[in-house]
């Protein structure tokens, strides 16, 4: 204070009125601020918060012994400004030879709807695009894509895209950000992963939507092994909420190398009754083929609770290349598979003396074949999807738009067998219940499924 007073008095009195307001004019502008960024710190996640504390802190699963590597550490990119919310999951540099083009970055987010940016004098968006201390600003090509329907998130509506940025001659970048003009800053850069690019191609991987609520350990062992059975190397987990038990799993397959084990956050602290868990299930599918697509052949879309089972053929290999053979010899080259849902209800009569830990040898009952498109679950070829929804790939490269894009699998051939409680109306399952019949095609796998099961279960839970 006396410092303060000693200041002022060096200047005539008409200069300290002068001084004086001008310290004020600056205290308030401060207090503004101060304001204002308290406000927007209320609007963000708490993921954002970290990031724009330290983008390289560290944030293990809240309550978990089971330790996420940082650089898999599932946190938000928070990109919003005053116009709309802009959330990026990850960034990927794309170079497949099927784009026909210079190479781009795809950006997994959730934002607000895209046909809103308009409405808010939002015409253009430009990524910022650096390496090292080079710098360079272009215009997004296009609309993003959508990969999911939509969800409120905090109350407002939000969507679930692929965004893109084009790249420029010459430069790759290794971070990227989205802005509303050339001129404009953002102080978040989100990190560019270059996918891995083995000399060898393993066949198929599958990518799951984040995990999250009840999952029954016991369950999820019974589907990783069933899943090595039928050809899977390697199973993407993106986890969102799950036990203690449940996360002990997944490690295991982790140590194992089958598991390519992720968290992903909330960008908000939700509500369990907001159901924000659906604005998360997409991007992480969708990071998951963008990460492994010069990995595999094949990538498998399907959730915990189901899984595409051959009919006539003793494995995924088998059953593709038929699919394969089949389409070469009808010219008519199809990029991707769907299959058929098909419910195996937990309300259906159970096989006596087979272990509850054995769900898909103890229900063996089913009813009808759900009607085509319903609930559809697919076999992509990484190479080619761009946008990829729980069901279907929506879009896909330029080299491949000549072909068609997607074939319904004869349910004589495959099936995506979906295990559940019938979750229709009471009188619709009572319909559906009555016509159920007997289907034994797990039993091909009976004697090996429940001799590694049983060993998992012995490892891992005992």
């Amino acid at each position: 204070m006396y410092a303060i007073k000693a200041v002022f008095s060096c200047f005539p009195p008409l200069h300290r009125r002068r001084l004086f307001l001008f310290v004020m004019v600056l205290v308030v502008i401060f207090l503004i601020v101060q304001i204002h960024q308290q406000k927007t710190m209320e609007n963000m996640s708490i993921a954002a918060i970290i990031m724009n504390i330290g983008k390289n802190t560290y944030d293990a699963l809240s309550g978990s012994e089971i330790q996420f590597d940082r650089r898999v550490n599932g946190i938000w990119f928070n990109l919003s400004n005053s116009d709309f919310r802009f959330y990026v999951y990850s960034a990927f540099y794309d170079d497949r030879p099927s784009l026909l083009s210079l190479p781009v970055i795809r950006l997994t987010a959730v934002s607000d709807p895209y046909a809103e940016f308009s409405k808010r004098n939002v015409t253009r968006l430009y990524c910022v695009l650096r390496k090292d201390t080079e710098v360079k600003v272009v215009e997004m090509k296009g609309e993003p894509k959508p990969i999911g329907f939509g969800w409120p998130l905090n109350k407002i509506n939000a969507r679930e895209y692929i965004y893109t940025c084009p790249t420029l001659e010459g430069m790759i970048p290794t971070s990227v950000s989205i802005v509303r003009s050339k001129t404009e800053y953002s102080a978040t850069e989100v990190p560019v992963t270059f996918p891995k690019k083995p000399a060898t191609k393993r066949d198929f991987c599958v990518c799951v939507q984040a995990a999250y609520g009840t999952l029954d350990p016991y369950r999820i062992i019974e589907w990783m092994e069933l899943q090595k059975i039928l050809g899977v190397s390697l199973v993407g987990v993106y986890v969102l909420s799950a036990s203690e038990t449940v996360l002990k799993v997944f490690k295991h397959y982790s140590d194992e190398k089958f598991v390519d084990l992720r968290k992903i956050d909330y960008m908000y602290t939700s509500e369990p009754s907001a159901k924000e868990f659906w604005l998360h299930l997409t991007p992480a599918i969708n990071d998951c083929i963008y990460r492994h697509m010069y990995e595999f052949k094949r990538m498998v879309i399907v959730d915990f609770d189901e899984f595409i089972m051959p009919r006539k053929h003793q494995n995924l290999l088998d059953l593709v290349s038929y699919l394969d053979e089949v389409s070469t010899a009808e010219r008519s080259p199809h990029v991707n598979f769907v299959f058929r849902n098909n419910y195996f209800f937990f309300d259906l009569e159970t096989t006596r003396n087979t272990s509850e830990h054995l769900t898909f040898l103890k229900f063996r009952k089913k009813v009808a074949v759900s009607p085509e498109g319903y609930s559809v679950k697919s076999i992509i070829n990484p190479q080619a999807c761009t946008h990829m929804h729980n069901h279907y790939c929506w879009g896909v490269t330029k080299n491949y738009t000549s072909q068609g894009i997607t074939k319904s699998v004869d349910p004589e051939i495959a099936l995506n067998q979906h295990y559940k409680k019938c979750h229709f109306s009471q009188k619709e399952c009572q319909h559906q219940l009555e016509d159920a019949t007997q289907d034994d095609i797990m039993l091909r796998f009976k004697d090996r499924l429940s001799r590694n099961v049983r060993g998992k279960v012995k490892q891992i839970l005992d």
